[in-house]
């Protein structure tokens, strides 16, 4: 019986920590056609977004395999890929990390 509440402790465990909320970090450069130069990821869920050299400040949060960009009551989604890049697509495009 110990046992098996023991089981149980540890798989809540790692339910727990695998929905916790996840977070990028670091400078991810846009290609030729990315609409940003590059953004940058902080802590506290925080990203610097630049744009034609300036910069501003956003928020975002990580779901499953997308990044959630919301900047002055607007959102962006870009898809996470396997080669660690974020791509939103054909008007927003593709950032790799540096």
């Amino acid at each position: 019986m110990k046992l098996l509440m023991l089981i149980a402790i540890l798989m809540l465990s790692l339910l727990f920590l695998s929905c916790a909320n996840k977070t990028l970090e670091g400078v991810y450069i846009g290609n030729e056609n990315a609409f940003y130069d590059q953004l940058i990821f902080k802590s506290n869920n925080k990203v610097e977004v630049v744009f034609m050299g300036a910069t501003s400040e956003a928020d975002y949060i990580v779901e499953a395999d997308k990044v959630k960009i919301t900047s002055a009551g607007q959102t962006q989604v870009l898809a996470i890929s396997k080669s660690n890049c974020l791509d939103g697509g054909g008007f927003i495009g593709k950032y790799c990390k540096e």
